[in-house]
């Protein structure tokens, strides 16, 4: 499954007067704007250097990597260990898991049948495979088409623990596993209007091959790509036993993972390749669907593969994002294209530069965001070190009615996940307020962020070039879209207030507890409290806020694993460790046990301002834990 981008969980701080030094600020530093500080590794052997090291910095034991030309490779290894434990070096032949770069071959697929016209990518899912079970609300004005399968714009959720950690054996034929928690394709908003990534798709377009060119996704696949690509390692995972000599996965600590596992959604995450085989993949993407003088597929198929059409953002001009298994990543003005991709115990990223003729293909197998971040800064920054770095698009004259019209406050409503969206509609909270020549995003966690405007409503990110699209009313009301991210819709200043009025209140009240304990448990172990009857009156509400904090912080630190593991449960494994689990166990039960002993002694002999501030405590965090409860129960069992 692939890396979220731009999901990022957000928070609101006052835009500061400041706003208009910001966006000037900003703007002078935007042609300059070059992610790596490093020096660009000149040779081959000074950027395998700085692999290696990368490698040994964030305990990743192997890594393969492939830089592509128009007219071939330029440079395919593998560096370090394939199997540790076995003492295997990683090679250029080393089978990696690939994870979501496998939805590129699902794509292709589609694309090479519409061309032998076999079916079209705006044909209905009902028309194609009637007996698929999914439900759209609006199927009979707005259907589910194969491209929103493809472009992720079905409105479906992704995977949960029921279809990602299920691991049948043995693997059951493309229809059966169709059949196994059909219930999560249900499309959430009309099919055709917003971007929300979800494995279900390809995995049920790769069905639709199946059906169209007859036999297996997995032999089709091999007929039509990897043999003519000459990728012959490559092959959807099946088992241990199927590919004894892939590379060990390994998690973020370094810890290998055993055993490997299958994936349901296997055409979604499934593909094992290496290196050599990933070399293929970019040479024939940079030629435009020849590889080595033999035309796989025209140029205007591979056009089509890295443009989004199927959205409200793409029909309002925003040309970057994800197309068919295709997606853009703007990096120092250069857009590149390709996919990312992560299953657990591995990380991979295939990515080129159409124009400047020049591409790459990295896989690790260690589940490890960071580690993969800073080799595509090290390729990256070696591929492009001749080129002209692009100029950065042109900044269209201000429209202050438009800038006022969209001012206000937004939550996101189209999660990845639905069980998450009890979280994320609160954590995703945004601000967008008028600039000095420039919108102001402002959020909870990462502070204000500059945009300008490029055409009509689309804007660009000073600082990373990312886009954002606004949107009038299309029967939902005034919202935004920023590329790879969710859609924000516009929330009265009332309902804001509130939620971040009770938020503020919570913690201070949570504060307060804390701090007041420094003084009173003294007392009571020492002093003059010590015998005080009722005293479950003030220590319920304490227990709770460091248990409540304990919540928080795994929350926060586990976001990024959170909501990519398409979970948005406490309940369901989401964190996998038996902390979370004891965690908000006992903020549940000392909330609400509080809360019970606070109203039964409302009469005892104790300060009424200290009786009012523990009922008032365990009011707050009884309710916070309720809400949790009941997100993450409706996640796991789907009511």
């Amino acid at each position: 499954m692939e890396r979220i981008k731009d999901n990022e969980p957000i928070t609101t701080r006052a835009v500061p007067r400041l706003a208009g030094t910001l966006c000037l600020l900003a703007a002078t530093a935007a042609f300059a704007q070059n992610p790596p500080k490093a020096p660009a590794p000149a040779t081959i052997a000074e950027l395998r250097v700085r692999i290696q090291d990368i490698l040994a910095e964030t305990h990743v034991p192997g890594a393969g990597v492939a830089l592509v030309g128009r007219g071939g490779p330029l440079w395919i290894s593998g560096i370090g260990s394939a199997d540790p434990g076995r003492g295997r070096p990683a090679t250029a032949d080393t089978l990696f898991f690939q994870g979501s770069i496998a939805k590129a071959f699902v794509s292709l697929s589609m694309l090479k049948l519409q061309e032998e016209g076999r079916l079209g990518l705006q044909d209905t899912l009902r028309s194609r495979a009637p007996e698929v079970e999914f439900d759209n609300p609006w199927e009979a004005t707005d259907p589910v088409r194969i491209v929103h399968l493809l472009e992720h714009t079905s409105g479906w959720s992704d995977i949960t623990n029921r279809e990602g950690d299920w691991n049948p054996e043995p693997e059951p034929a493309r229809r059966d596993a169709l059949a196994h928690a059909a219930g999560s394709r249900t499309s959430r908003w009309r099919p055709g209007t917003f971007f929300s990534y979800s494995n279900l798709g390809p995995d049920v377009a790769a069905y639709l091959v199946e059906k169209s060119a007859g036999g297996s996704f997995e032999d089709y696949v091999s007929r039509a790509w990897f043999t003519p690509l000459g990728m012959k390692g490559a092959a959807y995972f099946r088992g241990p036993d199927q590919f004894p000599d892939v590379a060990t996965g390994h998690l973020q600590d370094g810890a290998p993972l055993y055993p490997h596992f299958n994936v349901l959604t296997r055409p979604a995450g499934g593909l094992v390749a290496s290196p050599r085989d990933m070399a293929a993949l970019v040479e024939f993407l940079l030629n435009r669907g020849t590889y080595r003088g033999a035309r796989l597929l025209p140029p205007s198929a591979i056009d089509r593969m890295e443009r989004p059409t199927s959205s409200i953002a793409a029909a309002e001009g925003l040309a970057t994002g994800y197309g068919l298994g295709n997606e853009t990543t703007v990096w120092g003005n250069w857009v590149f294209h390709g996919h990312g991709g992560n299953v657990p115990g591995a990380t991979a990223d295939m990515a080129y530069l159409p124009g400047e003729g020049v591409g790459y293909a990295l896989m690790i197998n260690g589940e490890n965001g960071y580690a993969m971040y800073l080799l595509e800064e090290a390729v990256r920054t070696y591929l492009t070190r001749g080129l002209t770095q692009p100029l950065p698009p042109g900044v269209a004259p201000v429209d202050k009615a438009q800038l006022a019209a969209y001012a206000g406050w937004y939550e996101p409503f189209t999660p990845r996940n639905e069980g998450s969206r009890y979280l994320e509609s609160f954590l995703g909270l945004t601000r967008v307020s008028r600039g000095e020549g420039c919108l102001l995003v402002s959020d909870l966690t990462n502070g204000s962020y500059a945009y300008v405007r490029e055409d009509g409503r689309l804007y660009r990110r000073l600082d990373d070039s990312r886009r954002m699209v606004l949107i009038g009313d299309r029967s939902r009301g005034t919202f935004f879209q920023t590329v790879g991210g969710p859609a924000f819709r516009r929330l009265s200043w009332y309902a804001a207030d509130l939620e971040l009025g009770f938020a503020g209140a919570t913690a201070a009240l949570m504060l307060g507890t804390a701090a007041f304990a420094l003084f009173w448990l003294p007392k009571r172990l020492f002093g003059s409290l010590r015998g005080a009857p009722y005293f479950g009156v003030r220590t319920d509400p304490l227990l709770a806020t460091l248990c409540g904090g304990a919540v928080f912080v795994l929350i926060w630190f586990a976001s990024g694993d959170y909501f990519a593991r398409a979970n948005g449960s406490l309940w369901s494994g989401g964190f996998v460790t038996l902390a979370n689990y004891l965690a908000y166990g006992a903020f549940a039960f000392f909330s609400i046990r509080g809360l019970l002993r606070a109203v039964r002694r409302r009469g005892a002999p104790m300060g009424r301002l200290v009786w009012w501030h523990c009922l008032a405590t365990s009011l707050a965090l009884a309710f916070v834990s309720s809400y949790l409860a009941l997100g993450g129960l409706r996640n796991e069992f789907g009511f």
